[in-house]
């Protein structure tokens, strides 16, 4: 058998083109359709990065083995190249499958508001429970269907502002207030022939984010503007803002930095991800301590006497002060929805948040719907038990541990509402479009 010498430049070669053939076959096992069977259900939320990285490892293979057979023919100029390209795939490639492993969230980086939907994001929804439902986030960036910036003729548009409670939390889009609130307008509004209520909370989301998003949204032409107000509006900024002494934890998983090239290495790469785990370790104990002295409960209690908790009233009224104008200027109605938290339904003396919003509103001539006595109103029903409990010296968390059955049907937990939670809020929007001739109602 005649000996084979291979020349050093043929090894060279070779090796650039194992090399390659190893970026093919991983592209052929990191990917969206074998993740659906290792990794079942959850494949979805990783399905983007996936996808990233086996059209990454295709492309790059590819150029690779290119390269490799160039090199192994003879000398020419893709000596030195294929060694710079072979070590720049392999930083992509690594970037790309640490991505793999951490995934995107379903916000992404923006200079401005800290964070936004990502457009055309899908994750599975783990609240429900129900394994098949998915968050779908449209091309605009809302929880909410496709559909055209410019509003058709003869449109009811309504844009809804606010947090996670307003985007749904826990629910599928179908299950949200707005949507629930659109099929009854298309039920029941003979003024406008078709309606379109765009749901655009996020989660998190304070006022002034909220504000933002309504300026930037004014080319949508809405009719009317709702605000989702959610109690954690005036603590949260205390825990994670570290302009207030927060530790900058945040489960968004999204770093705020000065411009949009840091914004995206820090929040869009494999490395990136990496070192926001890194430098997230520990923080979560400080997280917790400052929940504890910056919880919503004691806000509630004491926003009128806490130095504290007046400051952070001040920020979040002067903001929504903001937007108030905002739609003023642009001869927008505007609504306030007061949402509570369940420890509220029960107790009296945990009502000053709710005596603050509607001072503010009043004295900006905004209307708004405290659904504090109409969620209490459906939990607490049975009025000669809950004068019973009282009797008997039950106090507001005995009254609520009473009906933890019946809140169980309405809230996820203290804030998220089920779906008959949002049915409750889609009514009382309702009616007071109605109040305010927005719509009338009628039988189509």
């Amino acid at each position: 058998m005649a000996n084979i010498q291979l020349s050093t430049r043929q090894i060279g070669g070779g090796i650039v083109i194992l090399a390659g053939v190893g970026m093919l076959l991983s592209a052929f096992l990191i990917n969206p359709w074998v993740a659906k069977i290792t990794r079942g259900a959850a494949a979805v939320d990783y399905a983007d990065v996936l996808r990233s990285y086996f059209f990454w490892a295709l492309s790059l293979g590819a150029i690779t083995i290119a390269l490799g057979r160039k090199v192994s023919r003879g000398k020419s100029g893709a000596d030195g190249l294929s060694v710079f390209f072979l070590l720049i795939a392999m930083f992509l490639l690594g970037d790309r499958w640490l991505l793999t492993r951490f995934g995107l969230t379903i916000w992404e980086y923006d200079p401005d508001l800290h964070y936004v939907h990502r457009p055309g994001a899908v994750r599975t929804l783990t609240a429900s429970g129900r394994p098949d439902d998915l968050v779908h986030i449209n091309e605009h960036g809302f929880h909410d269907t496709e559909f055209p910036r410019e509003k058709p003729a003869g449109e009811l548009r309504g844009l809804m502002l606010g947090d996670s409670v307003t985007m749904g939390y826990g629910v599928t889009y179908e299950e949200t207030f707005s949507k629930l609130l659109e099929d009854k307008l298309a039920a029941g509004d003979t003024k406008q022939g078709q309606h379109q209520i765009i749901n655009a909370g996020v989660h998190g989301y304070s006022t002034y984010q909220e504000r933002v998003t309504l300026e930037r949204n004014l080319d949508l032409s809405p009719d009317f503007v709702a605000v989702g107000f959610c109690m954690n509006d005036v603590t949260e900024p205390f825990v994670v803002n570290t302009d207030y002494g927060g530790t900058g934890l945040d489960y968004h998983g999204v770093t705020q930095t000065p411009n949009p090239v840091s914004g995206f290495l820090a929040n869009e790469t494999g490395f990136g991800r990496l070192m926001q785990k890194l430098s997230q370790a520990g923080k979560s104990v400080d997280a917790a301590k400052r929940l504890e002295i910056f919880n919503t409960h004691k806000m509630a209690l004491e926003s009128r006497t806490n130095p504290e908790f007046q400051e952070g009233w001040k920020i979040v009224l002067d903001e929504m002060t903001k937007l108030y104008d905002v739609a003023k200027a642009n001869e927008l109605p505007v609504v306030l929805l007061i949402f509570p938290y369940t420890y509220q339904l029960s107790d009296p003396n945990a009502l000053a948040p709710q005596e603050l919003l509607i001072e503010h509103a009043k004295a900006n001539g905004v209307d708004y719907i405290d659904f504090t006595p109409i969620f209490t109103e459906a939990i607490f029903q049975e009025k000669e038990i809950v004068e019973l409990l009282k009797a008997q010296g039950k106090g507001p968390d005995e009254q609520l541990k009473f009906f933890a059955w019946r809140i169980a049907e309405y809230f996820f937990d203290e804030d998220h509402f089920r779906e008959p939670g949002h049915a409750l809020v889609a009514d009382a929007l309702y009616g007071w479009l109605q109040q305010r001739g927005l719509i009338e109602a009628g039988t189509h």
